[in-house]
């Protein structure tokens, strides 16, 4: 059997132009495959115009040979941002880290960026199998979650997907929340290059939960939270708290221009309660200079 743990590179690709890309094998095959369900999504058997998702587990019951071979060719590193790269490593075992993103890296390449966190650190381990299985924006800092085999990456890709991963972030918003706790539920969808709220269920929308917490209230101008994540859907806490009226600093996307050059948003807490790994950073000092 062969495992691909989908990334951002292919989010939203049908699955027939991936395999076809991937796979030594005709498109009619490719077909024939998937009719058969000789080719699975999530343990699942889908249509060749499934469109692949961040984190899906694609299992393909054929012989190793028919992976397509391709030369690996590692980007170039100096011995400086192997210094940084090694920096941003806040824990490391033989099968997986986690990072500490700092704001303005890029986990992922694409929008004008061809080299991301996510090349040179395949370069860094001399590991082609390197994965990030989460992903935060590139003005988002905090933890994101890297693996070092197929076999690591599809356990928390699974532990995602069913949960299980417990996330929480700190996040400064304009405007003075009076709320000691709340609970936003929502339904976001991906539209272009923006995500879209509905209050009601829609088609095409999923369920988007976030528990806040508010520390405190600076200035009578800002409100710093805590957020724990139970769904983890693109942008969700960016759109959930703009469309309550407060939107996070230095988020233009979907808040104002205020003249930030990072956003007020860092992911601080994961615990991966099957690897008994708790990670637990503290505040930046950029939020409480605010």
């Amino acid at each position: 059997m062969i495992e691909f743990i989908i990334d951002e590179e292919y989010e939203n690709v049908r699955i027939d132009r991936f395999l076809r890309k991937n796979l030594n094998i005709s498109l009619s095959e490719v077909y024939k495959l998937l009719r058969k369900a000789k080719i699975k999504v999530n343990n699942k058997k889908v249509s060749q115009d499934y469109r692949i998702q961040l984190n899906d587990i694609i299992a393909i019951y054929l012989p190793n040979s028919c992976i397509q071979t391709k030369e690996i060719n590692f980007v170039d590193l100096t011995l400086d941002r192997k210094n940084s790269l090694e920096k941003m490593i806040v824990y490391e075992d033989e099968n997986l880290f986690i990072v500490n993103k700092p704001f303005g890296e890029i986990v992922h390449r694409g929008s004008g960026h061809d080299i991301s966190l996510l090349e040179e650190y395949r370069a860094y381990f001399q590991n082609i199998n390197v994965n990030f299985v989460n992903r935060i924006d590139k003005l988002t800092s905090g933890l994101v979650i890297a693996t070092k085999n197929i076999r690591t990456a599809r356990e928390i890709a699974t532990e995602i997907q069913n949960g299980n991963i417990i996330k929480k972030y700190y996040i400064l918003v304009h405007g003075d929340i009076t709320e000691e706790e709340f609970t936003i539920t929502n339904f976001l969808k991906k539209e272009d290059e923006k995500v879209v709220v509905s209050d009601v269920e829609l088609e095409g929308y999923k369920i988007a939960i976030t528990y806040y917490k508010k520390i405190e209230n600076i200035k009578n101008k800002y409100s710093l939270l805590e957020a724990t994540l139970e769904t983890g859907r693109t942008h969700q806490l960016r759109v959930q708290l703009s469309n309550k009226g407060h939107s996070i600093v230095g988020d233009t996307k979907y808040g104002i221009n205020d003249n930030e050059e990072k956003m007020y948003l860092f992911s601080y807490y994961l615990k991966i309660n099957i690897y008994n790994i708790e990670i637990n950073l503290e505040i930046p000092k950029f939020f409480m200079d605010k």
